[in-house]
C-alpha cells in the first residue's frame, strides 16, 4: 500500500514538473504596460496592413501577388508582438496562436478584397465590350 502511494506521488510530482516547464500565463496576465505595448503592436500590424494595401493598389501586380507581398511586408510587426509576449513568459502556444490568428484574419480580408476587385474589373471589362458592340 505504501509503495502505491509512493509511486502515485512520484508520478504526480513528475507530471507537475513536466507541465511547469511550459508557462501557463496568458497575454492578460502580463503587467499593464506590457498589455498596452501588445495592443500598440496589434494596432501597428493592422496599420501596416492598411498602408500596404493602399500602396499595393497602385501597382500593376496580380491581386494574389499583392496580397502575398502585403502579408510578408507586415510580418516584422507580428515578430515584434511575438517577442513581447515571449519576453513576458506567455504560453508559447498562445503566442503562436495569436500571431497565426492575426495573420489569417488579415489574409482572409485581403483575399476577399482581391476577389471583389477582380470581379469589379471583369464586370467593367464586360460593360466596355457590350458598349462597343
Amino acid at each position: 500500500m505504501i509503495k502505491h502511494y509512493l509511486v502515485a506521488g512520484s508520478l504526480a510530482l513528475f507530471s507537475t514538473l513536466a507541465t511547469a516547464e511550459q508557462s501557463m500565463l496568458t497575454p492578460w496576465d502580463m503587467p499593464q504596460n506590457a498589455i498596452h505595448q501588445m495592443t500598440n503592436n496589434i494596432t501597428a500590424y493592422n496599420k501596416c496592413m492598411m498602408e500596404s494595401r493602399l500602396n499595393a493598389n497602385q501597382t500593376s501586380k496580380a491581386a494574389t501577388q499583392n496580397a502575398d507581398d502585403i502579408l510578408h511586408s507586415c510580418d516584422p510587426k507580428l515578430d515584434e508582438l511575438k517577442e513581447l509576449l515571449t519576453a513576458n513568459d506567455v504560453n508559447p502556444g498562445l503566442v503562436e496562436g495569436m500571431a497565426r490568428s492575426l495573420r489569417s484574419k488579415a489574409a482572409r480580408k485581403l483575399m476577399g478584397q482581391a476577389m471583389n476587385n477582380m470581379a469589379a474589373q471583369a464586370a467593367a471589362l464586360e460593360n466596355v465590350e457590350k458598349s462597343n458592340q
